[in-house]
């Protein structure tokens, strides 16, 4: 028998997605011309194993489900539905002929949220399933918010956790010095001060806009200097100097001035800046380098580690992503550093990209800034 779905409407327009499964394709278009008038988009499906596929292919908001099917039943395709975890939780309404009180058990107990006899009454018929769409529609939104709110806390606690160590790290040598290591016990204390301050910047930041929730953060466009870059790189040379690793940072004989966010290109620099201290051998360099290239400044932090596998560089900048390389010195990495700053790049206009040099002997970061107008101060 040949199919006739009917039209899909505009996913943006539709109350919901509704595959309706039948042997019997009067009876879907039945059905589905109810809920098409609704505003419902209808998917049909003339087998149990049809349905499956058209699940694979998309998910819907609701599965109306026949009972007796010549290839798979409805109690069998509800069944493999509960099974994969990406189905388990699609509801699903059996419509059926069959209306004694055993069958209507045994598809409850199959996992079917709600049971409906042929012949239907359509307002009943819409009821259930608005009942049912809507239900699935606020879980959908709920999971869905809860996963934004663990990536915030997740960026947040990885955001916190580089100068956190840096204040540590400081506090710790600061209480070590001899009473007349007074010169170096300024420096340490001022390193503490700048580091809270960023700190404190972060979190006011993160609690006044709520930006990062909807990753569309507004960025407070500003000339940047190769000045403030220098002191970002800088900022490094205790953690770099802890691993007896060696930070050269050059910049231009001219100056340059870019645009975008100092913040973010500060958050970028240190993620970037992190990974390459994290995974250099002790005794490596570490070089970073200002520089003028296709009218944009250019900031290139290459190191000598392990560099990326292929299979690394296919998903470098996915959130959670463990590499094959493994920190030098027993640090910790969430594997969403990487993710923040590629985010925070592409909201800038900027781009920034990672490869390894050459046979492999470490790996190059680049972060790409549009260049700015007027003189570098």
């Amino acid at each position: 028998m040949t199919e006739e779905p009917q039209p899909p409407l505009c996913p943006s327009t539709a109350r919901g997605v509704v595959l309706v499964v039948d042997d019997q394709m009067q009876n879907i278009q039945v059905v589905g011309t109810v809920l098409t008038r609704e505003g419902y988009e209808v998917i049909p499906a003339t087998s149990g194993a049809q349905a499956l596929q058209r699940i694979a292919a998309r998910l819907p908001d609701l599965v109306l489900l026949d009972v007796v099917m010549p290839d798979l039943d409805g109690f069998a395709v509800c069944k493999r539905l509960r099974e994969h975890p990406d189905t388990a939780g699609l509801p699903v309404i059996f419509v059926s002929a069959a209306n004694d009180s055993e069958t209507i058990v045994r598809g409850l107990e199959a996992g079917g949220v709600d049971y409906i006899t042929k012949p239907f009454n359509k307002a009943e018929l819409l009821a259930r399933v608005r009942t049912q769409v809507d239900l699935q529609r606020a879980r959908e939104t709920t999971a869905r918010i809860l996963r934004e709110r663990e990536n915030i806390v997740s960026m947040v606690a990885h955001d916190l956790k580089n100068p956190l160590g840096a204040i540590r790290f400081s506090a710790q040598t600061l209480m070590e010095l001899p009473p007349e290591k007074y010169s170096t016990a300024s420096d340490l204390t001022s390193h503490i001060v700048t580091t809270c301050d960023q700190m404190l910047k972060f979190i006011d930041r993160f609690l006044n806009n709520r930006a990062q929730e909807t990753e569309r953060e507004r960025m407070n466009t500003v000339h940047i200097t190769t000045v403030h870059i220098k002191e970002m790189l800088s900022a490094w040379y205790p953690t770099a100097k802890r691993k007896n690793t060696t930070l050269s940072v050059r910049l231009p004989e001219t100056p340059l001035l870019a645009s975008g966010d100092l913040f973010t290109v500060r958050q970028i620099v240190d993620n970037l800046m992190s990974n390459a201290v994290k995974f250099s051998p002790l005794g490596s360099q570490i070089i970073s380098r200002i520089h003028l290239q296709d009218k944009h400044l250019c900031i290139d932090i290459e190191d000598e580690g392990p560099g990326f596998t292929e299979s690394d560089l296919a998903r470098i900048f996915q959130d959670y992503t463990r590499l094959s390389a493994r920190p030098t010195g027993g640090e910790s990495s969430t594997g969403l550093g990487l993710a923040i700053a590629k985010r925070g790049a592409a909201r800038m206009g900027a781009e920034l990209t990672i490869e390894n040099r050459p046979n492999r002997q470490g790996a190059i970061a680049s972060l790409r800034l549009p260049l700015g107008t007027g003189t570098d101060p």
